[in-house]
């Protein structure tokens, strides 16, 4: 009676494991599929080697070294250096005050 039933638990056993893994190499295919799909619509950044770049043009010296000043603040503060988008608000910023600085001169 033991052996029957431990002959049936090792059958049931061994339907567990070749179940599982069917289970594991169809999870392996998908990975592998979903893998590919990630590289395809969403690609790794390229990673950086040294200084980043920015893409802002400067149209004056002048702006150039606020941007300058500006990074390097920002790296020290944050450890990380500003995105393109930031630097260029901080421009806009900066320009307003200093317009409305020059307008109130005048007035």
């Amino acid at each position: 009676m033991h052996v029957l039933r431990n002959l049936r638990l090792g059958f049931a056993y061994r339907r567990v494991l070749r179940t599982l893994s069917v289970i594991d190499s169809r999870l392996a295919e998908q990975n592998t599929y979903l893998r590919r799909l990630a590289d395809h619509f969403a690609p790794e950044p390229p990673a950086n080697q040294g200084e980043p770049v920015h893409s802002v043009d400067f149209l004056a010296p002048a702006e150039a070294a606020i941007v300058d000043q500006y990074v390097q603040r920002t790296h020290q503060d944050t450890g990380r250096v500003p995105t393109e988008e930031e630097i260029l608000r901080y421009l806009a910023d900066e320009s307003t005050i200093d317009l409305k600085a020059r307008l109130e001169q005048e007035v």
